[in-house]
């Protein structure tokens, strides 16, 4: 697996050898959905392989506590100056529905006699 990425610390890895990398980016980064738009695309995240991208989302899934709060998909991107072309994760925050208490109900207005 050749990743590129992760403030150069995977920068020229043929192999990944501690995949406990990605878990701790993925962790650090996205522990907070409060902190991050409803879809992103992190350049941290990019592989050179479909293979090796769908391996780490799988991963990110199964071993993340962080990763029940948002959606994966993979996707190939031939972006702007910004970003390179490769085969990336994309996340997507999923919205929760505001919890009800069923103990609460709703207060009426009384008229005055």
């Amino acid at each position: 697996m050749r990743h590129v990425g992760y403030n150069g610390k995977w920068e020229g890895r043929d192999t990944l050898n501690d995949s406990k990398d990605y878990l701790d980016f993925f962790n650090q980064t996205y522990n907070d959905p409060s902190k991050h738009s409803g879809y992103s695309t992190n350049s941290n995240l990019r592989f050179e392989s479909r293979a090796d991208a769908l391996a780490v989302k799988n991963l990110l899934i199964e071993k993340s506590p962080s990763a029940k709060q948002y959606e994966f998909s993979v996707e190939y991107i031939n972006p702007n100056k910004s970003m390179q072309v490769g085969w990336y994760i994309t996340v997507k925050k999923i919205e929760q529905e505001p919890v009800k208490d069923p103990a609460s109900k709703p207060i009426k207005n009384k008229k005055n006699p």
